[in-house]
């Protein structure tokens, strides 16, 4: 596969969209095919295995989310990128289509260099759970070489998978970068407590930052107008963007019972994931955990991710400096913060800002052009 143009499929009942489409993907150098219906749309699916699907909701003899259902239910096709494409702006067909695994959702007319961006994402995420595949069944004949690759592979599906929910906001900048920097550094500083000292060694410390990346790979499921939204989310809102804890979580425990083999990094990125917004007090989400129910590695994350979001600008608001961020999570510890990481983070405070200005941010504007 690696050799081969990655095959799209459009599925589309409207004649104009569809053409258009196929045509700009073309130009991008992937190898397209096109249907019309729903049924004919499902035996291509089943017969060609694209690599990626863009699958319109209301189409003939089959719609979308039946399609949708059936494929993700299907071990042979489950791990197929879907993005679903369609000009209905209703937050249940976004939220359905989510919950049936549509691994992205784009409304009518959309940004072509989004859409470009985001495919170029699920090829390369489904090139590497083919390479991880193939990898898996050489392992069967048991070499050992052929394990540290895929331990490698693995590690670069990681990154893929959170650059992926980076595409989504492009004002989050070095923000993997920094939050993993600040995560090991921490992790560095608490080893030094007695009751952590059996608990933390290297590998521990290595697994948090390679799990870091992958604490907001859930908002990939979240939709453009609440993720980019400039003001304040309403309270409707909120609770769909509150669901990226558990979505980004589902999405890792999902992908460890594929793969079919233990991993202590995408363990703790599942937990990370699932729990980085929990509070120390028990008044966080997604499950109200409160203090030491809340696995170490997520306590860690958490601080580690309201430093940088005080810190960074956003289109909401201006970045804060240091010293106020600082009064902030101070103010929080044994409230919304673990109080012995917020000890480690003031005894390296120093780190996090010689960090912040490694990793700062730099401006990326791209004009928008819609199809």
């Amino acid at each position: 596969m690696i050799n081969q143009k990655p095959k799209i499929l459009v599925a589309d009942d409207d004649d104009i969209n569809r053409s258009l489409l196929v045509k700009y993907l073309n130009s991008l150098g992937y190898c397209v095919s096109e249907e019309k219906t729903g049924k004919s749309t499902f035996e291509k699916i089943m017969k060609e295995k694209p690599d990626v699907i863009l699958l319109d909701i209301n189409m003939p003899e089959m719609d979308g989310f039946d399609i949708l259902k059936v494929i993700k239910s299907n071990p042979d096709t489950r791990m197929i990128p879907v993005i679903i494409i369609t000009g209905i702006s209703d937050n249940q067909y976004y939220i359905k289509a989510i919950e049936l695994g549509a691994d992205d959702f784009l409304l009518k007319p959309f940004n072509i260099y989004l859409l470009k961006a985001r495919l170029h994402s699920l090829v390369s995420m489904k090139m590497l759970y083919d390479i991880n595949l193939k990898y898996q069944k050489k392992l069967k004949e048991s070499n050992f070489e052929l394990l540290n690759q895929l331990v490698k592979t693995q590690e670069v599906t990681i990154v893929a998978l959170a650059k992926l929910a980076e595409f989504r906001d492009p004002e989050t900048g070095g923000h993997l970068e920094r939050i993993r920097e600040y995560s090991k550094i921490l992790a560095e500083e608490i080893t030094k407590i007695d009751k952590y000292k059996k608990y933390i060694n290297e590998k521990y410390i290595s697994n948090i930052y390679k799990s870091a990346p992958l604490h907001d790979i859930g908002k990939v499921g979240i939709p453009d107008s609440i993720l980019l939204k400039p003001g304040k989310l309403t309270k409707e809102e909120f609770e769909i963007m509150k669901g990226h804890s558990t979505i980004g979580g589902n999405a890792i425990s999902s992908a460890l019972k594929q793969i079919g083999i233990k991993t202590s990094f995408l363990d703790m990125a599942k937990f990370i994931t699932y729990y980085h917004h929990e509070r120390w007090d028990g008044e966080g989400y997604p499950f109200g955990l409160k203090g030491e129910d809340i696995p170490l590695s997520a306590r860690v994350i958490s601080l580690a991710d309201v430093y940088d979001a005080l810190t960074s600008k956003r289109i909401y608001k201006d970045a804060f400096s240091h010293g106020k961020a600082k009064t902030i999570i101070v103010s929080e510890a044994g409230k919304q913060f673990d109080p012995d990481i917020v000890d480690a983070f003031l005894k390296r405070e120093n780190d996090f800002l010689m960090l912040k200005e490694v990793y700062k941010d730099k401006n990326n504007n791209q004009e928008t052009v819609l199809l």
